[in-house]
């Protein structure tokens, strides 16, 4: 088949797929600068950092833990957003679709899912991997993703 015979249908759909492979991580891989992240509001931003604090009778106590990384500033750091919507099913299912079918107890194999990509729960379209993301990181996304309703 020569080029004049391909429609421009065919060409624009070819341009269509070959962007979404590339939005959804199979493109060229670059270096990333680190996601600088803040605590998640959601979460509790009044915790201490340090490991002991001091109470008002002079005593030291152990300080509460470190504060959750948030999740929604590492969604809107990452390539997530090329795929999935809050509330609208685009390549992937909407966030809140998610958060319908799945529980707490579901972070775990969830964050994994988001790490090592895969297909067949919600269609043949496979999610990339993104196996540059800490266990910590994509936990965090979850936890915030499961909070969208």
């Amino acid at each position: 088949m020569t080029f004049k015979k391909l429609s421009m249908k065919k060409l624009a759909a070819a341009a269509i797929v070959l962007t979404f492979f590339y939005a959804c991580g199979s493109g060229p891989q670059e270096a990333k600068a680190p996601i600088s992240v803040s605590v998640n509001p959601q979460i509790g931003a009044s915790q201490a950092h340090s490991a002991v604090a001091t109470g008002g009778d002079g005593t030291q106590k152990p300080a509460a833990a470190a504060p959750a990384k948030d999740g929604k500033a590492l969604l809107a750091g990452s390539d997530c957003r090329a795929c999935h919507s809050d509330r609208d099913k685009l390549v992937g299912p909407a966030y809140a679709e998610v958060a319908k079918k799945y529980k707490e107890k579901d972070i775990p194999a969830l964050a994994k899912k988001i790490i090592d990509g895969g297909s067949g729960v919600w269609g043949p379209i496979p999610m990339a991997p993104h196996a540059a993301l800490s266990t910590e990181d994509a936990e965090a996304m979850v936890k915030y993703i499961l909070t969208i309703k």
